[in-house]
């Protein structure tokens, strides 16, 4: 009888808070960062930076940290993140349950502010009624400026401020490279997705922003219109688009070229230049667009001109494990994870 009263009173709490009045402010609401133990993210790019700054507060995840997109190895991300509760969140084409939500008492809501889900989610958010922080990640460089925000908001500034200026180097010492580079030197790059690799994304959509960050002419010129992107494309379009390099997301895709010969009249299939996004532990570029793009653009500019990137790649793997994942990888390490560098 106690545990069914528990419930019952959980979900009149819920439900009170459902009916409250919505807010018309889409402003932050601010909250005291010595109260926050307690957060959500709203979509798993703000889950994972709530993880490496804070990893204890975290309440819940949005997606499984396995998945086909994601490797999700417990030896960076660590067992208690891999068994927190999925809940989902405002990504893609969700919608979280938001008594699921309620149930889990988040102190804060760290919501990713993108234009194409705000309108529907500012709506569930002012139902929930909890305290949120709002962090725009659509630019790879706007990391910085989001790490320390969210810093200010766990009571975690120190450990920020760290990441953000490790972000702002390594994106500095990537543009000085690229400066070398001239416009139209600039390798021409399809970015395949699914499984047969006819999906894309536009080259102004922020699911494909790290290729034009580090220096690839994305051959999709259009306009991104939903939050999950995924244009579809048809192989005579491709054919005249012909790239130069293609980067994709599916290992299914890499058989699907080599059963079915019409992409040999590719350039980047001829010549050999199709590569697959590094997932551990979680994608290096996208699905979800989290920080690890930070590692992901110059993986992509080494893999973009190999001949010219000046940098030492598996040395800023290991830099990069060791401050935000606190992993010290070792050589047989370094070979098994990441096997390309």
């Amino acid at each position: 009888m106690p545990c069914l009263r528990a419930a019952f009173l959980l979900m009149l709490a819920a439900a009170v808070v459902l009916a409250a009045p919505a807010r018309t402010s889409s402003e932050p609401v601010a909250t005291d960062a010595a109260a926050v133990q307690r957060v959500f993210g709203s979509a798993p790019p703000m889950s994972l930076m709530v993880h490496v700054l804070d990893s204890g507060k975290l309440v819940a995840v949005n997606m499984p940290a396995r998945n086909s997109a994601n490797n999700g190895e417990a030896r960076f991300l660590g067992q208690r993140f891999l068994s927190l509760p999925v809940l989902g969140g405002w990504h893609g084409d969700r919608r979280p349950n938001l008594e699921e939500i309620l149930l889990v008492r988040p102190d804060l809501i760290v919501f990713w502010d993108t234009a194409l889900i705000n309108e529907f989610a500012q709506a569930d958010l002012n139902r929930i009624d909890r305290p949120v922080v709002r962090l725009n990640i659509d630019r790879t460089d706007n990391y910085p400026e989001a790490f320390r925000r969210l810093g200010r908001a766990l009571g975690c500034n120190e450990r920020a401020e760290r990441l953000a200026a490790y972000i702002e180097e390594e994106l500095r010492q990537l543009q000085a490279f690229l400066a070398t580079i001239p416009e139209n030197k600039r390798v021409r790059v399809y970015y395949a997705e699914d499984r047969d690799g006819l999906r894309s994304d536009c080259d102004r959509s922020f699911h494909a922003e790290p290729i034009g960050f580090a220096g690839g002419d994305n051959v999709l010129k259009c306009v991104q219109n939903t939050v999950m992107g995924m244009q579809s494309v048809n192989f005579e379009q491709l054919l005249n688009l012909d790239p130069e390099v293609i980067v994709a997301q599916e290992a299914a895709f890499l058989q699907t070229i080599q059963n079915d010969g019409k992409w040999q009249h590719l350039r980047a299939v001829r010549d050999r230049r199709v590569v697959l996004v590094p997932k551990t532990p979680c994608n290096w570029l996208d699905r979800p667009p989290s920080f690890m793009r930070v590692l992901g653009t110059h993986w992509l500019a080494r893999t973009f001109y190999p001949d010219r990137y000046p940098y030492d790649l598996r040395h800023k793997t290991r830099a990069f494990f060791a401050l935000f994942f606190g992993v010290e990888l070792t050589d047989a390490e370094l070979t098994a994870f990441f096997p390309f560098l």
